[in-house]
Protein backbone atom coordinates (compact mmCIF):
# COMPACT_ATOMS: atom_id res chain seq x y z
CA UNK A 1 0.00 0.00 0.00
CA UNK A 2 1.66 3.35 -0.64
CA UNK A 3 2.15 5.84 1.41
CA UNK A 4 1.13 9.35 1.80
CA UNK A 5 5.03 10.15 1.71
CA UNK A 6 5.68 7.42 -1.15
CA UNK A 7 2.81 9.09 -3.48
CA UNK A 8 4.34 12.91 -2.56
CA UNK A 9 7.36 11.73 -3.34
CA UNK A 10 6.45 9.94 -6.76
CA UNK A 11 4.24 13.34 -6.91
CA UNK A 12 7.57 15.68 -6.77
CA UNK A 13 9.27 13.78 -8.92
CA UNK A 14 7.21 14.11 -11.90
CA UNK A 15 6.59 17.72 -11.42
CA UNK A 16 10.09 17.97 -12.97
CA UNK A 17 8.62 16.32 -15.97
CA UNK A 18 5.79 18.86 -16.36
CA UNK A 19 6.88 21.53 -18.24
CA UNK A 20 6.58 19.54 -21.29
CA UNK A 21 3.77 17.80 -20.76
CA UNK A 22 1.82 20.96 -19.98
CA UNK A 23 2.13 22.54 -23.72
CA UNK A 24 0.55 19.33 -25.19
CA UNK A 25 -2.29 19.79 -22.86
CA UNK A 26 -5.53 22.83 -23.17
CA UNK A 27 -3.91 24.56 -19.78
CA UNK A 28 -1.51 25.73 -22.40
CA UNK A 29 -3.81 28.13 -23.44
CA UNK A 30 -4.54 29.79 -20.22
CA UNK A 31 -0.41 30.32 -20.12
CA UNK A 32 -0.85 32.43 -22.87
CA UNK A 33 -2.31 35.15 -21.44
CA UNK A 34 -0.92 37.40 -18.56
CA UNK A 35 -4.23 39.16 -17.81
CA UNK A 36 -6.58 37.57 -15.16
CA UNK A 37 -9.67 38.31 -17.00
CA UNK A 38 -8.12 36.80 -20.03
CA UNK A 39 -7.33 33.79 -18.13
CA UNK A 40 -10.41 32.92 -16.95
CA UNK A 41 -11.71 33.33 -20.42
CA UNK A 42 -9.37 31.52 -22.00
CA UNK A 43 -9.65 28.54 -19.29
CA UNK A 44 -13.20 28.05 -19.77
CA UNK A 45 -13.52 28.33 -23.77
CA UNK A 46 -10.43 25.56 -24.09
CA UNK A 47 -11.78 23.09 -21.08
CA UNK A 48 -14.90 23.22 -22.90
CA UNK A 49 -13.70 21.54 -25.92
CA UNK A 50 -10.98 19.00 -24.23
CA UNK A 51 -13.06 16.48 -25.10
CA UNK A 52 -12.64 13.59 -28.39
CA UNK A 53 -9.14 13.12 -29.36
CA UNK A 54 -6.21 15.40 -28.06
CA UNK A 55 -4.57 15.84 -31.66
CA UNK A 56 -7.87 17.05 -32.66
CA UNK A 57 -9.11 19.47 -29.58
CA UNK A 58 -5.74 21.25 -29.43
CA UNK A 59 -5.60 21.88 -33.22
CA UNK A 60 -9.56 23.17 -32.92
CA UNK A 61 -8.10 25.51 -30.00
CA UNK A 62 -4.85 26.41 -32.00
CA UNK A 63 -7.44 27.73 -34.77
CA UNK A 64 -9.97 28.88 -32.40
CA UNK A 65 -7.46 31.37 -30.07
CA UNK A 66 -5.90 31.94 -33.44
CA UNK A 67 -8.84 34.46 -34.21
CA UNK A 68 -8.45 35.92 -30.39
CA UNK A 69 -4.71 37.64 -31.05
CA UNK A 70 -5.96 40.79 -29.01
CA UNK A 71 -7.13 38.40 -26.39
CA UNK A 72 -10.44 36.44 -25.67
CA UNK A 73 -11.76 39.22 -23.79
CA UNK A 74 -11.07 41.80 -26.58
CA UNK A 75 -12.65 38.93 -28.66
CA UNK A 76 -15.65 38.41 -27.45
CA UNK A 77 -16.48 42.18 -26.08
CA UNK A 78 -16.30 43.49 -29.90
CA UNK A 79 -18.81 40.80 -30.89
CA UNK A 80 -17.61 40.29 -34.29
CA UNK A 81 -17.90 36.47 -35.29
CA UNK A 82 -17.37 36.49 -39.15
CA UNK A 83 -13.78 34.46 -37.67
CA UNK A 84 -16.26 31.31 -36.20
CA UNK A 85 -17.91 30.99 -39.62
CA UNK A 86 -15.80 28.21 -41.06
CA UNK A 87 -14.68 26.73 -37.54
CA UNK A 88 -16.39 23.50 -36.29
CA UNK A 89 -15.31 20.92 -33.77
CA UNK A 90 -17.05 17.41 -33.92
CA UNK A 91 -21.12 17.82 -33.35
CA UNK A 92 -20.40 21.64 -32.56
CA UNK A 93 -20.78 23.95 -35.75
CA UNK A 94 -20.06 27.45 -36.00
CA UNK A 95 -23.66 28.33 -35.05
CA UNK A 96 -23.38 26.66 -32.01
CA UNK A 97 -19.89 28.71 -31.39
CA UNK A 98 -21.84 32.03 -32.37
CA UNK A 99 -24.79 31.26 -29.74
CA UNK A 100 -22.30 29.90 -26.80
CA UNK A 101 -19.59 33.58 -27.53
CA UNK A 102 -22.93 35.21 -26.92
CA UNK A 103 -23.63 33.68 -24.27
CA UNK A 104 -19.75 34.85 -22.98
CA UNK A 105 -20.44 38.42 -24.17
CA UNK A 106 -23.14 38.49 -21.83
CA UNK A 107 -21.82 37.24 -18.82
CA UNK A 108 -19.04 39.43 -19.48
CA UNK A 109 -21.29 42.68 -20.00
CA UNK A 110 -23.61 42.12 -16.49
CA UNK A 111 -21.10 40.66 -14.77
CA UNK A 112 -17.18 42.08 -16.09
CA UNK A 113 -15.90 38.89 -15.77
CA UNK A 114 -15.90 34.92 -15.87
CA UNK A 115 -14.55 34.86 -12.60
CA UNK A 116 -17.23 37.53 -10.83
CA UNK A 117 -19.89 35.42 -11.73
CA UNK A 118 -18.77 32.24 -10.81
CA UNK A 119 -17.99 34.01 -7.13
CA UNK A 120 -21.51 35.50 -7.03
CA UNK A 121 -22.89 32.57 -7.44
CA UNK A 122 -21.20 30.25 -5.56
CA UNK A 123 -22.48 28.86 -2.29
CA UNK A 124 -19.32 26.29 -1.16
CA UNK A 125 -20.54 23.72 -3.83
CA UNK A 126 -19.34 23.94 -7.22
CA UNK A 127 -21.67 21.58 -9.21
CA UNK A 128 -25.25 23.54 -7.92
CA UNK A 129 -23.22 27.08 -9.18
CA UNK A 130 -22.45 25.45 -12.32
CA UNK A 131 -26.35 24.81 -12.64
CA UNK A 132 -26.99 28.16 -11.23
CA UNK A 133 -25.33 29.95 -14.10
CA UNK A 134 -27.93 27.87 -16.46
CA UNK A 135 -30.65 28.92 -14.74
CA UNK A 136 -29.24 32.59 -15.63
CA UNK A 137 -28.76 32.70 -18.64
CA UNK A 138 -29.84 29.73 -20.20
CA UNK A 139 -33.62 29.11 -18.45
CA UNK A 140 -36.12 27.28 -19.74
CA UNK A 141 -34.16 25.86 -23.23
CA UNK A 142 -32.24 22.85 -24.17
CA UNK A 143 -29.22 25.34 -25.99
CA UNK A 144 -26.19 24.74 -25.13
CA UNK A 145 -26.27 21.90 -22.65
CA UNK A 146 -23.24 20.25 -23.41
CA UNK A 147 -21.53 23.66 -22.01
CA UNK A 148 -24.04 24.50 -19.23
CA UNK A 149 -25.56 21.54 -17.56
CA UNK A 150 -29.04 21.23 -16.37
CA UNK A 151 -29.60 21.05 -12.39
CA UNK A 152 -29.78 17.44 -11.76
CA UNK A 153 -27.83 16.19 -14.39
CA UNK A 154 -25.73 13.25 -12.74
CA UNK A 155 -22.60 13.68 -15.58
CA UNK A 156 -19.32 14.15 -14.07
CA UNK A 157 -18.80 17.43 -15.47
CA UNK A 158 -15.18 16.76 -16.02
CA UNK A 159 -14.56 19.47 -18.50
CA UNK A 160 -16.00 22.07 -15.95
CA UNK A 161 -13.74 20.77 -12.88
CA UNK A 162 -10.84 20.85 -14.73
CA UNK A 163 -11.56 24.28 -15.26
CA UNK A 164 -12.32 24.77 -11.86
CA UNK A 165 -8.77 23.11 -11.19
CA UNK A 166 -7.18 25.37 -13.57
CA UNK A 167 -8.67 28.73 -11.64
CA UNK A 168 -8.56 27.22 -8.18
CA UNK A 169 -5.01 25.98 -7.70
CA UNK A 170 -1.47 27.39 -7.83
CA UNK A 171 1.51 25.17 -9.32
CA UNK A 172 3.64 25.00 -12.18
CA UNK A 173 0.65 23.85 -14.15
CA UNK A 174 -2.66 25.58 -12.13
CA UNK A 175 -2.73 29.50 -12.39
CA UNK A 176 -4.62 29.96 -9.34
CA UNK A 177 -6.37 33.23 -9.99
CA UNK A 178 -9.65 32.27 -7.98
CA UNK A 179 -9.23 32.68 -4.18
CA UNK A 180 -13.07 32.75 -3.13
CA UNK A 181 -13.09 28.46 -3.45
CA UNK A 182 -11.16 25.99 -1.07
CA UNK A 183 -9.08 23.72 -3.19
CA UNK A 184 -10.31 20.90 -0.99
CA UNK A 185 -13.89 21.65 -2.29
CA UNK A 186 -12.82 20.43 -5.57
CA UNK A 187 -14.17 17.74 -7.60
CA UNK A 188 -11.46 15.46 -9.73
CA UNK A 189 -11.96 16.01 -13.44
CA UNK A 190 -12.98 12.61 -14.67
CA UNK A 191 -11.72 12.49 -17.66
CA UNK A 192 -11.41 8.64 -19.44
CA UNK A 193 -7.53 7.72 -18.18
CA UNK A 194 -8.39 9.01 -14.28
CA UNK A 195 -11.44 6.39 -14.92
CA UNK A 196 -9.38 3.87 -15.59
CA UNK A 197 -6.81 4.59 -12.75
CA UNK A 198 -9.74 4.73 -10.47
CA UNK A 199 -11.31 1.32 -11.56
CA UNK A 200 -7.88 -0.23 -11.22
CA UNK A 201 -7.22 0.96 -7.49
CA UNK A 202 -10.40 0.32 -6.37
CA UNK A 203 -11.71 3.88 -5.78
CA UNK A 204 -14.76 3.86 -7.98
CA UNK A 205 -17.35 1.22 -6.99
CA UNK A 206 -19.70 1.68 -10.24
CA UNK A 207 -19.42 0.91 -13.87
CA UNK A 208 -20.63 4.53 -15.44
CA UNK A 209 -17.92 7.32 -15.07
CA UNK A 210 -20.58 9.99 -13.58
CA UNK A 211 -20.17 12.67 -10.71
CA UNK A 212 -20.52 9.97 -8.22
CA UNK A 213 -17.14 8.31 -9.57
CA UNK A 214 -15.30 11.33 -9.76
CA UNK A 215 -16.69 12.10 -6.05
CA UNK A 216 -15.45 8.70 -4.88
CA UNK A 217 -11.78 9.15 -6.96
CA UNK A 218 -11.43 12.76 -5.01
CA UNK A 219 -12.05 11.40 -1.33
CA UNK A 220 -9.91 8.58 -2.06
CA UNK A 221 -7.24 10.98 -3.07
CA UNK A 222 -8.33 13.32 0.02
CA UNK A 223 -6.61 10.46 2.00
CA UNK A 224 -3.61 11.52 0.96
CA UNK A 225 -3.85 15.35 0.52
CA UNK A 226 -7.27 16.63 2.32
CA UNK A 227 -6.55 19.96 1.72
CA UNK A 228 -5.86 19.59 -1.97
CA UNK A 229 -6.40 16.14 -3.39
CA UNK A 230 -6.65 17.60 -7.50
CA UNK A 231 -2.44 18.30 -6.65
CA UNK A 232 -2.08 14.56 -8.03
CA UNK A 233 -4.37 14.65 -11.11
CA UNK A 234 -2.32 16.13 -14.05
CA UNK A 235 0.44 13.57 -13.03
CA UNK A 236 -1.72 10.98 -12.43
CA UNK A 237 -3.24 11.39 -16.29
CA UNK A 238 -0.20 12.36 -17.52
CA UNK A 239 2.34 10.01 -15.79
CA UNK A 240 -0.18 6.86 -15.44
CA UNK A 241 -3.03 6.78 -17.67
CA UNK A 242 -1.39 8.84 -21.00
CA UNK A 243 2.51 7.24 -20.36
CA UNK A 244 2.25 4.26 -18.72
CA UNK A 245 -1.04 3.36 -20.84
CA UNK A 246 -3.25 2.55 -17.99
CA UNK A 247 -6.45 0.14 -19.20
CA UNK A 248 -8.17 -0.12 -15.76
CA UNK A 249 -7.27 -3.74 -15.02
CA UNK A 250 -4.24 -5.04 -13.13
CA UNK A 251 -1.81 -6.85 -15.34
CA UNK A 252 1.79 -7.95 -14.92
CA UNK A 253 3.51 -5.69 -17.13
CA UNK A 254 1.41 -2.82 -14.82
CA UNK A 255 3.98 -3.38 -12.00
CA UNK A 256 6.75 -2.46 -14.59
CA UNK A 257 5.14 1.17 -15.87
CA UNK A 258 3.07 1.99 -13.36
CA UNK A 259 4.41 4.49 -10.40
CA UNK A 260 1.06 3.63 -8.81
CA UNK A 261 0.72 0.57 -9.01
CA UNK A 262 0.72 -0.56 -5.53
CA UNK A 263 -1.81 2.45 -4.19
Amino acid sequence: MITVAHLDTIYERQKHNVSYRVYRDPVSFVHRFKGDADREMAGFIAAQFAYGKIELFMGFLERLFGSMENGPIHFIEAGQWDALNNLYYRFHKARDLVMLFEVLRQILGENGTFGALFRSLYNGDTRETIWRIREKYLPGTDKLLFFFPRAGSSGAQKRWNMYLRWMVRKDTVDVGIWNFIDPADLTMPLDTHIYKIGKCAGWITGNTPSFRAARQVTEALKRYSPSDPLKYDFFLCHGVGISAGCTGKRTKKCKEICAVYDI
